[in-house]
């Protein structure tokens, strides 16, 4: 049977030609083919094709250029013009994260980068040896897959830049990557091996059954190395194009400060109003209240000229305190600091992760500890 060049991956032309590269350097042939995901403009996007056979000498060289999925040791993040990764499912919730990053990416002076993984039948589901039954079947499968993948994706792409108008859309330059695999682990390793700005991803309404979130989103924002953004379904269109209320949530933990230095310039350009909130127990000592209006000092005196407030809220459930509080002050964005000490152990239990991710209307800003 004659073999055919199927498409391992689709990435930015500089990107391509460097994977390019690297596989003629191992004798794998490789064909570069042009695509345009919007209409008018010069395609800086390409498909690269390899033949079938070749598959697995292929997906290491890939790894190598896109990074793979990292554990528990650090490794060392490579330099990369600033960028904001931004996964996306063609979902309507994939929509409101990437019209809230081009406004980001736009105010920071950052590059887009649109992430799309799909499942490769011939990649994923061959257990490769040195002799394998061939299946006539996959090919047509994992063609199906591909085509299906881009074409869903200009759609998608075609969408974004027509809303976000074109002068705001080439202002991000934006740049995209279609491959197949898993999402939480590719999104997580390339992030770590670019050393993202941020990751800004959808997570869907109340009517999407829990635990969908639980295998990519939580993952992520649970493992990734950099800030993570949740930006629920629910979102109103003000709130992705012009936030300024913020919410830090603290449990005055030590990494606050440098989970606050972080937010400030990520969302400095917006001119934020930031509020600093601790929800305390009732008939508390009182030390609360000091540690908070020291915290107002410290931020006071590092940020001059930004509006700080830091709240005290007396409550028995942080959940249901906070929530009531953003509702009144119409807190724009939630931030929080991942730490096994940090009051996000208490939010992110099985009870009230499902309220909080799949029942609020509030972005939420998650920085590692």
């Amino acid at each position: 049977m004659e073999e055919k060049l199927i498409t391992i991956v689709t990435l930015p032309f500089s990107t391509a030609y460097v994977f390019k590269m690297q596989l003629e350097a191992e004798n794998i042939s490789c064909d570069i083919e042009n695509i345009n995901l919007t209409e008018g403009a010069a395609s800086s996007t390409v498909r690269v094709k390899i033949m079938e056979k070749d598959i697995q000498k292929a997906i290491p060289i890939l790894e190598e250029i896109l990074g793979v999925k990292p554990f528990i040791e650090e490794t060392q993040a490579e330099k990369k013009e600033k960028h904001i990764l931004v996964p996306i499912d063609f979902s309507v919730h994939s929509e409101k994260a990437c019209k809230m990053a081009i406004n980001i990416a736009g105010q920071l002076h950052s590059k887009l980068i649109l992430m799309h993984c799909y499942i490769n039948p011939v990649i994923h589901s061959i257990p490769f040896s040195d002799i394998y039954a061939y299946d006539s079947s996959l090919l047509t499968k994992m063609e199906y897959s591909e085509e299906n993948a881009n074409k869903e994706f200009q759609k998608f792409v075609k969408k974004m830049s027509k809303e976000a108008g074109n002068e705001k859309w080439k202002s991000v330059s934006p740049e995209y990557i279609i491959k197949s695999g898993y999402p939480d682990d590719d999104i997580l390793a390339f992030a770590q091996k670019y050393n993202s700005q941020l990751i800004i991803m959808g997570s869907g309404g109340s009517n999407v059954p829990y635990g969908t979130l639980g295998s990519i989103a939580a993952d992520i924002m649970y493992n990734a190395t950099v800030p993570v953004l949740i930006v629920p379904e629910e979102t109103s269109e003000n709130t992705l194009n012009n936030f300024s209320q913020v919410l830090y949530a603290t449990n005055f933990d030590e990494k606050d400060f440098a989970s606050l230095d972080k937010l400030m310039q990520l969302l400095k350009p917006f001119n934020i109003k930031l509020k600093c909130v601790h929800v305390g127990q009732p008939h508390g000592d009182g030390w609360d209240m000091a540690r908070l209006e020291g915290m107002k000092d410290v931020l006071h005196e590092k940020y001059k000229g930004f509006e700080f407030g830091c709240h005290l809220i007396v409550g028995r459930d942080p959940l249901e305190s906070l929530e009531k509080y953003m509702k009144e002050e119409q807190v724009d964005i939630i931030s929080l600091t991942t730490h096994k000490r940090n009051m996000i152990t208490r939010l992110f239990n099985p009870s009230l992760a499902k309220r909080m991710i799949f029942h609020t209307q509030t972005p939420l800003l998650v920085f590692q500890g």
